[in-house]
């Protein structure tokens, strides 16, 4: 196994963020840091994670009512919307061709994924997002792998966090 290089506190979060997505909760943080920093077996090392994220507000922020979300600010307008065209994707009465078109409009794979685990969470009994789906995952618009999502939708009222294993965990009252 390739040893990984050592970095400094800042960085070694900044990077865990970036490969969670630019968004996670403290738990997911804490195990993508410790093996790329220097740190002595006494201290502790949640504390000092905890402490770059407080104290270094331009590269960090914690998310509006997620009780122990934070995500990199640079992310933070890329997220919001993301989440706005996800949050599109969900009127009433939507046609199979509009939500092709909607997903096609998602510009990355991430985002199509992100997507995907949100319809599936809503529609799932839906005629159009059923047929739709399957033509778009015919067309392998879609890896099978699952990463954690976190979306906010005023819409409903609610946040939605759907896992890697298809654990959904929704918050009402924004």
């Amino acid at each position: 196994m390739k040893k990984q290089e050592i970095l400094t506190h800042k960085e070694a979060v900044r990077r865990a963020l970036e490969e969670l997505g630019g968004r996670a909760r403290l738990k997911d943080i804490y195990p993508r840091v410790i093996p790329r920093i220097n740190y002595k077996p006494k201290s502790d090392i949640e504390a000092t994670i905890r402490r770059q994220l407080y104290t270094t507000p331009k590269l960090f922020c914690k998310v509006e009512g997620m009780r122990g979300w934070w995500e990199l600010v640079s992310y933070h307008e890329a997220l919001a919307e993301r989440d706005k065209k996800i949050a599109g994707l969900t009127a009433p009465h939507i046609t199979k061709d509009e939500i092709i078109r909607g997903f096609n409009d998602l510009e990355t794979l991430t985002e199509r994924i992100y997507a995907r685990n949100f319809m599936q969470l809503m529609f799932r009994g839906n005629s159009a997002w059923n047929e739709a789906y399957n033509e778009m995952k015919k067309a392998g618009r879609f890896k099978e792998q699952q990463p954690r999502v976190v979306i906010k939708n005023p819409q409903f009222g609610a946040m939605y966090e759907i896992t890697g294993n298809n654990k959904v965990n929704v918050t009402k009252d924004l």
